[in-house]
């Protein structure tokens, strides 16, 4: 076929060009159009022999130049490796995106790679600095399948599952995909598909038993855990019907991404939705009720806690859930060249500017967090420290009681007008952040009886204890055992304690160091001392195979300069076993990215190739999170205060709130993420004396207030309303 097409003898002209004049010049072709696939590209192949073997020979080259142009690819070498983003990588993903990107821009939602189109569009927006952002939403419209999606095929199955909606990778992806894409001018457009959307998430949202907000249940601090799973046959958990593990095995996927078969979990269906709901709600805010004061001034102090309209006002210019942030295509040029080195290198930090870099910690957590029984080697970050610092606001969303019971009882999913009602109320808190720094020693875990975790409603804090703030650090005091532990203050741009020479983590690596040393440079005498006995060559290559691999294999350095330790691993990300093996059973069987695999990848990485991640101490053993209502807020919404601590296996933030002032009023519990290191999102719980009964639970959403607003801002002169602090959304059912 090949000879039919290009029977014409080379032109004289271009057998004068250099090589690479000719990629070059097809680059430039190539990129005429920045957005979509290369569509200029083929015809050139028809030039000429001489141009076609040129382009035969550096095929791989030039597609890895025209991937480098159109999309990014910052976060890729951050997260994989530079040695594994080489040209046969690039030209896969330029590959496997644009024809990516051609069927999700036709929209059919029957399309057999869906699933897989659907992955890579979601793992482009992990990737996001914004390239892969216009590719998506100017060339695919990816937000018209994903409206499309959400009304035609997120309930979709849900009658083999007792008319519950079916927790499918699809469905996840594009829940979480609503977000990336919603922008404040979509946002307002969506008219009534806004309800629409909010009563096809409603049972994602509000019924935390069926569709899980956590990577592993919350009443476990201490993973992993070789045990953390039931053992097979059992029925329940020790916790009842709630909480559940998954396996894992059914968890984690096999994707492929630039030229590797990536294990991956989809993002968690219960958490995305979660956070879209209170996107959806808090889209259009509350007017202030004309019957309560003008603002604190006019307020009577005989009324003891009442908000005013100046304090709805405040409320309405928050947003709990920050839409994402594109990017822009040249953002790069922006940043000072000190800032550009940074970003180009291969190792993340806190210090990073890049949209990708704030959603490393939820790749970490999608990649290093779906088996609560190991450390997955390759794991990286999963909380920023010193994330949660500064002030936060938001809201929660309060179903109601008797109706959230029986939701949440029921074998059959019920109708839409039987599920709860939503009060939202405000909720205000300044955060502060206490890290234990080795070789202090933190506090011990919380733990009940018979099994029953480490104490999730105590925020896995032992019981009693006793906190206070004294200078810059925090002391918390077991008054039973007589422990005390000291915990630093973080302040942002102020170096911690962690002295390296003290530091039990630094010494144990340095010695480490040492012993790896010794052993390969025995190694190397022994292959020395064997390889000079030429009668006994073959014997020795085949007894020291092992030996002489210690150290000699090419490995991808992804180092990470703020990742956390405890007991001699790092905080977040350690090497221990391999990770679980890879199953399809949610995921269809992806032929065309194999086939691009068998194409392009067989000049790829060496067989003895190694990944390894580099992790750099800072001393960090435990987060303690304390916070506060600032008096302002307290007047109007009640006065707290928040205690809690950081789990390290996948950053779940676990916090206990307390009032200060109205103590008949129940503790709550909030636990959650940092999702895109600024959304904290989750679900609050009550508090309850029986461990194993399901409490009261509903979605939440914080986001940092960088400049609080002020208390006196205008206040609307048309009458609105009656209105308490507390108001039920009420249902629509869809049409």
């Amino acid at each position: 076929m090949a000879s039919s097409l290009y029977h014409q003898p080379q032109s004289p002209f271009c057998a004068r060009l250099p090589h690479d004049v000719i990629l070059t010049i097809f680059l430039e072709v190539a990129t005429i159009d920045i957005l979509g696939p290369p569509r200029h590209l083929p015809p050139l192949f028809r030039i000429c022999r001489y141009i076609y073997n040129v382009l035969r020979a550096n095929r791989k080259a030039l597609y890895a130049r025209i991937y480098r142009r159109k999309f990014d690819t910052r976060a890729a070498v951050r997260r994989l490796g530079a040695n594994a983003i080489n040209n046969s990588a690039l030209a896969f993903q330029l590959m496997k995106q644009t024809s990516a990107l051609k069927r999700l821009r036709q929209g059919d939602l029957d399309s057999h790679n869906l699933t897989s189109d659907l992955w890579t569009a979601y793992l482009m927006f992990l990737e996001n600095d914004g390239r892969n952002y216009e590719h998506l939403m100017t060339y695919a419209h990816i937000d018209t399948l994903i409206d499309r999606f959400m009304e035609v095929r997120l309930w979709s199955g849900r009658e083999s599952n007792l008319g519950w909606p079916i927790d499918s990778t699809p469905g996840s992806l594009v829940v979480w995909m609503l977000w990336f894409t919603m922008s404040p001018d979509r946002l307002s457009k969506l008219g009534d598909r806004r309800g629409r959307f909010m009563d096809l998430l409603r049972p994602f949202a509000l019924v935390p038993v069926l569709y899980y907000p956590f990577h592993a249940p919350d009443v476990r601090f201490d993973l992993p855990d070789e045990d953390a799973l039931p053992e097979p046959g059992e029925d329940v958990t020790p916790f009842g019907f709630f909480p559940t593990y998954r396996d894992p095995d059914m968890v984690v996927e096999e994707v492929w991404h630039y030229g590797r078969a990536l294990n991956i979990m989809p993002p968690l269906i219960g958490l995305g939705a979660k956070m879209v709901f209170v996107m959806l709600a808090e889209a259009v805010p509350y007017e202030p009720p004309s019957m309560l004061p003008v603002d604190r001034e006019h307020a009577d102090p005989a009324d003891g806690v009442r908000p005013t309209q100046a304090d709805f006002v405040e409320w309405a210019s928050v947003r709990g859930v920050r839409l994402y942030r594109p990017g822009n295509w040249d953002w790069m040029d922006q940043l000072s060249p000190e800032q550009r080195r940074l970003e180009d290198d291969v190792s993340w930090r806190r210090e990073l500017k890049s949209i990708s870099a704030s959603l490393d910690n939820d790749w970490n957590r999608l990649t290093g967090c779906y088996d609560p029984r190991h450390e997955l080697p390759l794991k990286g970050v999963v909380y920023t420290f010193g994330s949660i610092v500064g002030m936060f606001a938001g809201r929660m969303q309060i179903p109601d009681l008797f109706r959230y019971r029986d939701v949440v009882q029921a074998q059959n999913m019920p109708q839409l007008s039987d599920f709860p009602l939503v009060a939202e109320q405000p909720v205000y808190v300044k955060f502060r952040e206490h890290h234990c720094i080795d070789p202090e020693d933190p506090i011990p875990t919380g733990t009940l009886p018979d099994g029953l975790g480490d104490d999730v409603q105590n925020a896995y804090f032992p019981k009693p204890f006793n906190y206070k703030h004294i200078g810059n650090s925090l002391r918390i005091e077991l008054p039973r055992s007589r422990v005390t532990a000291r915990y630093e203050d973080f302040v942002e741009g102020r170096p911690n304690s962690h002295n390296p020479d003290r530091c039990r983590l630094c010494i144990y690596n340095r010695e480490e160091d040492e012993r790896q040393l010794r052993r390969r440079i025995e190694a190397f005498r022994e292959a020395s001392l064997n390889n000079s006995d030429a009668d006994a060559e073959m014997a020795i290559d085949d007894e020291d195979d092992d030996s002489m691999d210690t150290g000699s294999a090419p490995r991808s350095r992804r180092s990470s300069s703020s990742s956390q330790d405890s007991d001699f691993s790092y905080y977040f990300g350690d090497e221990h076993d391999d990770p679980i093996a890879a199953h399809r059973f949610r995921l269809e069987h992806d032929r065309e990215a194999r086939a691009i695999v068998d194409e392009l990848m067989s000049q790829g990485l060496p067989d003895d190739y190694e990944d390894f991640v580099e992790n750099e101490c800072n001393g960090i053993q435990d987060i303690i999170i304390t916070g506060e209502v600032l008096p302002r807020h307290g007047e109007a919404w009640h006065h707290y205060r928040f205690y809690g601590r950081v789990r390290k296996w996948d950053g779940l933030i676990v916090l206990v709130r307390i009032p200060t002032h109205l103590p008949m009023i129940l503790k709550t519990i909030f636990r959650g993420y940092l999702i895109g290191n600024k959304n904290f999102v989750g679900s609050w719980r009550s508090y309850h004396d029986n461990l194993n009964a399901i409490p009261l639970e509903g979605p939440f959403a914080l986001s940092r207030v960088e400049e609080a607003p002020s208390a006196r801002s205008p206040i609307p002169t048309s009458p609105s309303p009656s209105q308490p602090a507390a108001l039920a959304m009420p249902i629509s059912p869809p049409a």
